[in-house]
């Protein structure tokens, strides 16, 4: 595997970790509606949603009963990171790799990975890729030749053995 694409990998992953709790204080405040540092059941499936996780009604509801201190069914935001934090530990690689092609794509009209989101990328994840390299990149890994990466194309690059 190219240099390039192991320094990928390598601040992709430091750059996804560095930015979780800033991603899960984002979802909580976004969805904490009445701004009083808690969630309800709604606003915390929706959060929990938002970030990705395979989760369903019954682990919502239990998270709130175990974390409820106050008595009035909300989770606060400490409590929330850590339950977030934990089952993003646990959630499957590809799931992570889907989750992090989303964030990637977010502000692409095509939901693929272009040249001009892969210098966004750059910018945010303080990689220092030349315009040449990531140009390479994506002529490396665009297999049916789009001139972007789409999702499949971008988890065959990121589990690509090293050998």
């Amino acid at each position: 595997m190219s240099h390039l694409i192991k320094t990928i990998k390598y601040k992709d992953n430091v750059g996804l970790w560095k930015n979780k709790k800033y991603l899960i204080k984002e979802a909580f405040t976004s969805m904490d509606t009445d701004s009083d540092g808690y969630l309800d059941y709604q606003e915390a499936k929706t959060a929990m949603k938002a970030l990705g996780l395979a989760i369903n009604k019954s682990f919502v509801l239990s998270v709130i009963r175990m974390y409820d201190k106050r008595g009035d069914s909300k989770i606060s935001f400490d409590d929330f990171y850590y339950v977030v934090f934990e089952k993003l530990k646990t959630q499957d690689p590809i799931d992570h790799l889907k989750y992090a092609f989303k964030i990637f794509t977010a502000d692409s009209p095509i939901k693929k990975i272009r040249l001009e989101d892969l210098q966004r990328i750059n910018i945010k994840i303080d990689s220092n890729l030349t315009l040449d390299e990531m140009q390479l990149m994506i002529k490396e890994f665009d297999k049916n030749e789009d001139d972007s990466i789409d999702e499949a194309e971008f988890i065959e690059m990121m589990t690509e053995s090293e050998n």
